[in-house]
């Protein structure tokens, strides 16, 4: 009996030395995994250039040669890049010019209407009118206060829809349909749909919409014939910030403090899939362009991911820019709205 219970002991040390090596061996492995990463995939940001925009430059958005910029407390502006690489301003309008008092966050142009949305912090969207050229009329604000982002759909060549993440009444709904005999569009219709939480953010893909809600995750909708009715909620760690869809049930959400995620959900959370990435990173707003995602993370700049369009979501570097809000890709270019004006880059792979 003491014999065996010896030959346990002996047999026990040799056990834990052997795990203390094997322990050893990976904090080393760990280690080195760290200091030296693999640069040979991070991709390289060339700059071609840098516009001033006076006012930090919140949100652009580009319409061919034309780009749009909400700059801010210098309001609105539009840059023509027919020359990339020498932009010229065409105009812009100050918060006075606009009859708002708050920084301007948000831009979106419909050709096809020739109407500029813009977004005053926190309050109504105003819409101005492009139609003579390059004379911008303010035509005044609409819709409801603690509008968060929003998105337009047109109907008709005399007809679009604002569909807006209001924080306090979930999903708005403003119809506007165009009186030739004043020259003015009016608003036609609307509706508010309650949202399991109080919205921050608004994507759209054909007769499907999701909204970000904070930290209650995404709530997605579904618009049939005309009703719109709610399709499912999904939780999200974070702070659920902004949304980009890819289609009607695939989707990216950049939830601040806890990274992003991917969600393929097949239009039912029952089909879910959820990948975290970016997870050390303050992400507010993910931009991609087929295997590219770029994310904007405040003062930590841009951070670059690949995708295989399944499991794999790959970093490919982290580039420091400034402060920035937003991003978006227009052919080979990214645009950065950032703190410190208006930058394009091109990405190297």
């Amino acid at each position: 009996m003491p014999g065996f219970l010896l030959s346990g002991r002996c047999s026990m040390t040799v056990i834990n030395i052997r795990m203390k090596h094997c322990l050893n061996l990976l904090i080393v492995v760990a280690n080195f995994s760290c200091i030296e990463p693999n640069l040979e995939n991070l991709w390289t940001l060339n700059k071609i250039v840098h516009i001033e925009t006076e006012g930090y430059c919140r949100d652009v958005y580009m319409s061919g040669d034309s780009v749009f910029v909400a700059a801010g407390q210098a309001g609105v502006q539009l840059w023509d890049i027919s020359t990339i690489t020498a932009p010229n301003l065409l105009w812009k309008k100050s918060l006075a010019e606009l009859g708002v008092n708050k920084e301007i966050t948000q831009v979106s142009y419909v050709s096809s209407i020739k109407q500029l949305f813009a977004l005053e912090s926190n309050e109504r969207p105003l819409y101005i009118d492009l139609s003579s050229g390059d004379t911008a009329s303010v035509q005044g604000q609409f819709s409801s206060e603690q509008t968060k982002e929003f998105r337009v759909v047109t109907n008709s060549i005399n007809s679009f829809t604002m569909y807006a993440a209001d924080n306090d009444d979930g999903l708005k709904i403003s119809t506007f349909e165009y009186d030739s005999s004043f020259g003015l569009w009016f608003n036609t219709a609307g509706d508010e749909i309650a949202s399991v939480g109080n919205p921050n953010g608004i994507d759209i893909y054909g007769n499907e919409i999701v909204l970000t809600l904070d930290q209650l995750g995404i709530e997605a909708f579904h618009l049939e014939n005309g009703i719109i009715t709610s399709s499912y909620h999904i939780d999200l760690e974070g702070k659920a910030r902004a949304v980009t869809m890819l289609n009607g049930g695939e989707f990216y959400v950049a939830c601040e403090d806890a990274g992003a995620f991917r969600l393929a959900t097949g239009f039912s959370a029952q089909s879910e899939i959820k990948i975290q990435f970016a997870n050390d990173l303050f992400v507010t707003h993910i931009a991609v362009n087929n295997n590219q995602l770029a994310l904007s993370c405040a003062s930590k700049g841009l951070s670059f991911y690949e995708t295989d369009g399944n499991a794999t979501i790959s970093a490919r570097g982290i580039h420091d820019i400034g402060y920035v809000y937003h991003a978006e890709f227009s052919g080979n270019y990214l645009f950065a709205a950032t703190r410190e004006g208006l930058q394009i880059f091109e990405i190297d792979e």
